[in-house]
């Protein structure tokens, strides 16, 4: 087994996933399981937040590419479970403090003639082709076609009316 091939490095490795809708890594929502390593193998068994998760082959692909960017991982295994099913108190109190705070509705004022938005960040796709939004601090949102040209527009130069315009045609 090498070097770093620890189930600390596993777990590590899982908190660059994140379920699109919860901004919130897999780990700190609680919904890893179990982390087991056999020499240059890794299973990880875990649970989503619902059966009906829409985000459940994206988290599936996403656990297993990040397994298998750990050196000296030849196989990567995901296991989906229901028992014991998922519930909020499995979040770490961190994660949870995070979720909480966003519960206040948030009114941001600008003017869309002055303000010049910038994008920060990347956008990606899902498996089954949705569009997700991912910024500098590793959130993940869903979007649109629409919110994705938008993004790619915003380079700071242009207030929010001119990326309009633009796209408008």
């Amino acid at each position: 087994m090498a070097d770093s091939l620890t189930v600390d490095g596993v777990m590590n490795a899982l908190r660059n996933c994140y379920d699109p809708e919860i901004p919130v890594n897999i780990v700190d929502l609680g919904l890893v399981y179990n982390v087991a390593i056999d020499e240059d193998s890794v299973k990880v068994r875990m649970t989503l937040t619902t059966m009906g998760c829409p985000a459940h082959a994206y988290l599936m692909h996403q656990v297993q590419t990040e397994i298998e960017k750990i050196p000296g991982v030849k196989k990567a295994e995901v296991e989906i479970v229901w028992d014991p099913p998922w519930t909020p108190d499995k979040m770490n109190p961190e994660a949870r403090k995070r979720l909480e705070a966003g519960e206040e509705p948030v009114t941001i004022e600008f003017n869309p003639a002055t303000f010049k938005p910038k994008k920060k960040g990347h956008i990606a796709k899902t498996p089954d082709g949705k569009i997700v939004l991912i910024n500098e601090a590793n959130a993940r949102y869903l979007g649109s076609d629409d919110i994705a040209n938008l993004w790619e527009r915003s380079n700071g130069e242009k207030t929010l009316e001119e990326v309009i315009v633009d796209i408008a045609g």
